[in-house]
């Protein structure tokens, strides 16, 4: 006999939890209902992915530092880390002046209702005009670059662009955003030239919008005996609860075919050390 579902109206979603369901149902019970301490397959060594996730928190935080004016130059300077401190050189070539400039917010939470539930987005940093254009700069520290088509399809596209949208006035002050002003600008910190842009319209706005409120409603009447692990076995080479559902022996050999797929892992991981519930919802 099936349970009840897991998921209760007022439940905070977001990018990373709904696009974790998509890949695998399992992963997305344990990580964000069941809150599980995620093992390391026991063949790996943890340091280097504790690294780097590390090192993309840090990274971040610099950026959110330089933000409200405080110099970051000592800091860097002093930091030990030599990749760090490349990824800062890089970053202070980045072409500010290129953004909007009547707002500009780091580290912006947005929470915006989708029926009974509510979708979180997190800004890297929103700049913008009133009445005009609207950019999301995203920082990305991932080993390898995405594809243009994985960005543009990707769950944080989807949802930071229809977030944005969904909470225009608010962020304005009482001046819509119109979809068509609105992009997405990822910026890699280990391929600085090779930028991406992701523009918007009122046709995604819409389509967006009923594919999360959709999706939504499928996890949420979804009972927890049916939160099954993933067919795609390509999906267990390079996530950290495999050993809890027995895929680890699968694993190898398939690491080098998950492609986008172990981006979106680790990606995932470096925001996950936010916790959603001490979000504060805007008002809408």
């Amino acid at each position: 006999m099936l349970s009840s579902p897991v998921i209760q109206p007022g439940y905070l979603f977001s990018q990373h939890s709904l696009g974790t369901y998509r890949r695998c149902k399992r992963r997305f019970l344990l990580k964000y209902v069941d809150r599980q301490p995620w093992p390391c397959l026991e063949d790996d060594n943890p340091l280097p992915y504790r690294q780097h996730l590390e090192r993309g928190r840090v990274f971040h935080h610099w950026l959110a530092r330089r933000h409200v004016g405080i110099d970051m130059g000592p800091i860097v300077r002093a930091h030990e880390d030599l990749d760090l401190r490349r990824w800062w050189r890089e970053v202070e070539r980045f072409d500010w002046c290129a953004l909007p400039s009547g707002l500009r917010e780091a580290e912006l939470p947005v929470v915006v209702p989708i029926g009974a539930y509510r979708l979180y987005a997190r800004f890297d940093l929103l700049a913008l005009d009133v009445g005009g254009d609207a950019v999301i700069v995203d920082w990305k520290t991932l080993e390898r670059r995405p594809s243009q088509r994985t960005l543009r399809d990707r769950m944080q596209t989807r949802i930071y662009l229809y977030a944005l949208i969904a909470a225009g006035r608010v962020l304005t002050g009482g001046t819509p955003i119109a979809p068509d002003q609105a992009s997405m600008l990822y910026w890699f910190a280990n391929f600085p030239e090779e930028t991406a842009t992701v523009s918007y319209s009122e046709a995604e706005y819409c389509r967006d919008g009923e594919m999360l409120e959709d999706l939504i409603k499928e996890v949420a009447n979804l009972p927890r005996d049916a939160f099954a692990p993933t067919d795609d076995v390509r999906q267990c080479a390079h996530c950290n609860y495999a050993t809890l559902c027995h895929r680890e022996a699968a694993t190898p050999g398939v690491a080098s075919a998950a492609g986008d797929d172990a981006v979106d892992w680790l990606d995932e991981d470096v925001d996950f050390a936010i916790e959603l519930e001490q979000v504060q919802e805007l008002d809408y």
